[in-house]
């Protein structure tokens, strides 16, 4: 028996020795090579990984980004659809590779400056432009901020061929700055203002006058600018009220040189004949004075001097003739008198108006105040030697005053004492010397005495 049962025992431990111990063995050392390579695997999806992960603003987010090499069979656990790249913030993303999940901190950043193209600029100089007018195709996923990268430039003083920046900045603080190429031309000198006269009117005419009026026969020219700007303001003329108004012409290059000529509106009470004429006929007339003036007058003579010419010549050259003038405005009045060489008060009036305006000197025809038993009689407000002045080239009747004798250069006080009644409605003319210069004036040879009080 004990032979029997020890065989056996030593049966069922051979067998434990020989093929279940190798077994258990051998599943325990595959289970720990599994592991092993299981661990190998996750350690080297945790090693590609990144931890921290930025897209540029307004981009997809893609599996892709978050790896140094992507792991297969890889997905998304975190709801991307539900992320707006659109907004700069931060998400901790979760992906699931092949049952291992990991995560990373996903930043939307915009690192992107904005993008645009030069509009070069060909200007005369001048206030510069907007910054917004220099680029074009301006490109960015935000609001972006045009300025000029150095300042707003000078191309008043600065001219010529230069670069200028701009400088671009989104929204989020990327910029970028272009180069923008400018000519720019020197243009100093203003428009010339030719052809601006004055205008008479009367209270109660229906005739009004228009802005086609006031612009008729104006020319402006400029040594750039092809066609300046040009306007009229007569925002102050009351054609109802008796006065004088001003009339301004502006015209303006595309430089911004600007020039300003002032005209005026004389309202009379009742027609004078002085009333505004025809651009053709104020030509006409100021061409025909300036012919007679070039002939009496030099170019040396100071103001003063040319006037009292001027109104001598009319004085003993135009025949006093009160039937022989047209009341139809004072420029056919000034091409009858030098024509017929006869003329009325007005006439004459109307040419001293003429020879003074070809001669550039500011006048005024001055109409008397309507009086029992007296006609209607026209003078002349000059300006000379800085001030205005009374003069009147009227020749009087025989006891009214001596041979030769006219008004020059007389005061308020002095015009009122010479012959005849010469009241008139001072409203609206400049306002008039004081100062009596009469002990220089010699009208009867046409002479200024010498140490006439020049200004100087």
């Amino acid at each position: 028996m004990s032979g029997r049962n020890g065989k056996s025992k030593f049966n069922v431990v051979r067998l434990l020795g020989l093929v279940l111990m190798p077994l258990l063995a051998g599943g325990a050392l595959g289970a720990y090579g599994a592991f092993f390579m299981y661990s190998r695997f996750i350690g080297s999806i945790d090693a590609c990984t990144l931890s921290e992960v930025e897209i540029e603003y307004g981009h997809p987010i893609t599996v892709d980004s978050f790896f140094t090499r992507t792991p297969v069979n890889t997905t998304f656990i975190t709801d991307i659809n539900q992320i707006d790249t659109g907004k700069l913030a931060t998400y901790q993303i979760f992906l699931d590779c092949g049952g291992h999940t990991v995560s990373s901190i996903l930043k939307v950043v915009d690192k992107t400056a904005p993008t645009a193209k030069p509009v070069p600029v060909d200007m005369f100089c001048g206030k510069a432009p907007a910054p917004n007018m220099l680029v074009k195709d301006v490109f960015d996923l935000t609001d972006v901020k045009i300025e000029y990268a150095e300042g707003e430039p000078d191309l008043v003083m600065n001219t010529g061929e230069m670069n200028i920046p701009v400088r671009l900045t989104d929204a989020n603080g990327n910029s970028t700055v272009i180069d923008v190429p400018f000519n720019v031309k020197d243009d100093h000198t203003p428009p010339v203002i030719s052809g601006v006269r004055s205008f008479e009117h009367v209270a109660k005419d229906p005739d009004k006058i228009t802005k086609d009026d006031y612009l008729e026969g104006v020319t402006v020219t400029d040594d750039y600018t092809t066609k300046p700007t040009l306007e009229v303001d007569y925002s102050q003329v009351n054609l109802k009220v008796v006065g004088r108004y001003p009339v301004i012409y502006i015209a303006t290059d595309k430089a911004g040189n600007r020039t300003e000529v002032e005209s005026s509106v004389t309202v009379y009470r009742t027609y004078n004949g002085g009333m505004t004429t025809s651009a053709k006929d104020t030509k006409k007339a100021l061409d025909m004075a300036k012919k007679q003036l070039d002939k009496i007058t030099k170019a040396t003579d100071t103001d003063v001097v040319k006037a009292m010419k001027i109104f001598y010549w009319v004085y003993h050259h135009i025949y006093f003739s009160t039937g022989a003038t047209p009341y139809k405005g004072w420029a056919k009045a000034a091409i009858s008198a030098l024509n017929k060489r006869r003329a009325s008060c007005y006439g004459r009036a109307c040419l001293c108006k003429a020879m003074l305006d070809a001669a550039g000197i500011e006048n005024y025809l001055i109409m008397r105040k309507k009086v029992a038993g007296l006609r209607i009689h026209n003078w002349n407000l000059v300006k000379l030697n800085g001030e205005w002045y009374h003069c009147d080239v009227q020749i009087y009747l025989a006891g009214l005053a001596p041979k030769g004798y006219f008004c020059f250069m007389m005061t308020d006080k002095e015009i009122a004492k010479a012959p005849t009644n010469h009241q008139y409605n001072k409203k609206g003319f400049p306002k008039r010397s004081t100062k009596s210069v009469q002990k220089w004036i010699d009208v009867y040879n046409g002479k200024i005495k010498s140490g006439f009080p020049y200004k100087k």
